[in-house]
């Protein structure tokens, strides 16, 4: 089925759906106003599921009809949308598009290469440990984009000066760096609460729901382990099983390497000014516990640090005799992702009217009981992996943390268990181009054929699940419970 048709029938289905659920006769267990909550929640998870129309748009359904029907008022309704951690997410657009803007991105990641060596496997990894890093602090997109043209012109040194690498070596060497660069970076923003969205998606959820804060430093113990695991055996996967490389790249690639840092001149005035500031934020972030301990800055959040670092961004001139700031208003309407702040806020929203309604609880209730906390979490990591490779992260995660919460509420359970474990499972779908943007970047490149990716993909799905099933369950309840 083309999208086209897709949407098509996705639009069709959803709006269906959700007038039979209204036409249903209500119950004892199931309150008018949640039955109406259902009927929305169903409308917008196929939306999302088939992108009928665009996702951010669907995030708007709930301001038009949960005042409408009955199930909240526009107040209610319109509160998550202006979540506090919907500022700490665009302070974290602001410090990316400063990054990218100054090129300081390209340079840490030509850094990094420089000292990767001659090996096919090292400079793989070397593109693997720039694109996870970065990803921990700018868009995956971002640094998907920036890292794809530098990989391509590798690339086609190694088949130019190489010829004596046979066909399958090359093909083998240019499949595992390009999925490299689009794995790690997804991998990458697992590590930090600005790094993707979902991550953010969990907070505020956590946040509006149970009045549970998830500070950065804390997110960073269990989001950084599971980055610095997943992404050598990922690493491993690709290079030795997958798509195995076992060759020494020509002396002509290091020096395209150097060439191209060199290219980029020495460091700018404006790059200095937003690595001091970068560097500042991510510490004020991880130090932000004991700051808060001084007298007079006991207010100091985390959405507070990102909106100062914005601030700043857009008040420090670049240098070097350039007038314009670090960051431009400009900038920032043009680089910004403002419909995924909109997909935020109305995740948020529909997950409130879950609760307030009594869906959630009435879906808490119909479960079956007895099952282990490992055998929950296990079965929903399996299933929003999966699922993702289908539709958006983000618009499953909003879809499904109201759920899971409800679930491991019913069971008995801290619904962080299982709230903290799909908002990680989300960002870990490496099977389809479709899965992430990330993905879908390089395989426009038409370097990658689709059976390719589900080969190396399977592979790292089913250790992500591993992985992602162990961190919630002995990662979490240690540093977020």
């Amino acid at each position: 089925m083309s999208d086209k048709k897709k949407s098509k029938v996705g639009f069709i289905l959803g709006l269906i759906a959700a007038i039979i659920i209204l036409l249903l006769p209500g119950s004892e267990s199931l309150p008018i106003e949640a039955k109406r909550a259902a009927a929305v929640f169903v409308w917008m998870g196929i939306w999302w599921a088939t992108e009928a129309v665009p996702i951010a748009i669907t995030a708007l359904i709930p301001l038009v009809f949960f005042p409408l029907l009955g199930v909240s008022s526009i107040e209610a309704t319109a509160a998550p949308y202006a979540n506090k951690n919907i500022f700490l997410f665009l302070g974290g657009f602001f410090l990316s598009i400063a990054i990218q803007k100054c090129n300081l991105h390209k340079r840490m990641a030509l850094t990094v290469l420089k000292y990767t060596g001659t090996r096919g496997k090292s400079i793989i990894g070397g593109f693997m440990l720039s694109s996870c890093i970065l990803s921990m602090w700018i868009m995956n997109t971002s640094t998907t984009i920036m890292l794809l043209p530098i990989g391509l012109a590798i690339i086609a040194v190694i088949n130019e000066s190489m010829a004596e690498l046979s066909n399958d070596d090359k093909a083998n060497f240019q499949v595992a760096l390009l999925l490299g660069i689009a794995y790690a970076a997804n991998i990458g923003g697992i590590a930090t609460l600005i790094g993707t969205a979902p991550n953010m998606a969990l907070n505020g959820f956590m946040e509006e729901q149970y009045n549970v804060s998830i500070s950065f430093v804390d997110w960073m113990k269990v989001g950084l382990p599971v980055s610095m695991i997943l992404l050598p055996l990922t690493w491993l996967s690709l290079t030795r099983f997958s798509f195995p490389v076992n060759f020494e790249t020509s002396h002509q690639t290091q020096e395209t390497i150097l060439s191209m840092r060199n290219n980029l001149g020495k460091i700018s005035t404006s790059e200095k000014r937003v690595f001091f500031i970068f560097i500042c934020t991510a510490l004020l972030w991880i130090f932000r516990g004991s700051i808060n301990g001084i007298s007079g800055l006991e207010g100091l959040t985390d959405p507070g640090i990102a909106m100062l670092c914005g601030l700043i961004l857009f008040l420090t001139p670049n240098g070097g005799g350039n007038q314009n700031n670090l960051l431009e208003w400009k900038d920032a309407e043009a680089g910004v992702p403002w419909g995924v702040l909109l997909l935020f806020g109305g995740g948020l929203s529909l997950a409130a009217a879950a609760q307030s309604s009594g869906l959630a609880a009435w879906i808490g209730s119909s479960m079956p009981t007895g099952l282990s906390i490992f055998l929950l979490v296990l079965l929903f990591t399996t299933l929003i992996i999966f699922l993702t490779e289908l539709t958006s992260n983000l618009a499953t995660t909003a879809t499904f943390l109201p759920i899971v919460a409800i679930i491991a509420t019913q069971f008995g359970f801290n619904p962080l268990l299982l709230t903290a474990s799909i908002a990680i499972a989300a960002s870990c779908a490496f099977m389809l181009p479709v899965a992430t943007p990330p993905n879908a970047i390089v395989f426009g490149s038409e370097l990658i054929k689709v059976p390719q990716m589900m080969r190396a993909g399977i592979v790292i799905n089913l250790i992500a699940i591993v992985i992602v099933s162990l961190a919630g369950i002995y990662l979490v309840p240690y540093f977020l419970i």
